[in-house]
């Protein structure tokens, strides 16, 4: 979304399609979270882990949604797009650190099962009619 090659009706396309991965993302890391802080009462740092990783995801799609009413391929789109993509680079650097301390706190069975909740959750939020719509009824609900 920030190759200036890239048509106009590309980068909107590529909008709606990154737009919708991050509904299924959010919407599926929510209800993992949620499942893992039921199940280890541990370390604060977990609680903190998963309160920072629900307010990258809320600034993520916001900057997503600005991007909507940018017309695609102008100015302020690709300053939009380099924006979102600064909060995703930023996100991923953080889920090393999420990772190392998952393995320090969290038994790695549950790991393992919740490696693939995760996956069965991500195909029951794809397979629903707005993944959109169930990413932001799930984020309003956890916090």
């Amino acid at each position: 979304m920030v190759n200036p090659s890239t048509t106009p009706k590309e980068l909107g396309n590529l909008l709606e399609i990154f737009r919708l991965a991050l509904a299924v993302h959010t919407a599926t890391e929510t209800r993992v979270i949620e499942t893992l802080l039921q199940r280890i009462s541990g370390p604060g740092t977990l609680r903190l882990i998963a309160d920072q990783c629900r307010h990258e995801h809320v600034e993520q799609r916001a900057a997503a949604d600005a991007l909507t009413v940018l017309r695609p391929g102008s100015i302020g789109w690709y300053e939009s797009a380099l924006e979102l993509r600064v909060h995703l680079l930023d996100h991923t650097a953080r889920a090393d650190y999420a990772r190392f301390t998952l393995d320090d706190h969290v038994p790695v069975e549950i790991q393992h099962t919740l490696a693939k909740e995760y996956a069965v959750e991500r195909m029951r939020v794809l397979s629903s009619t707005s993944p959109i719509r169930e990413a932001q009824r799930r984020m309003a609900a956890f916090g």
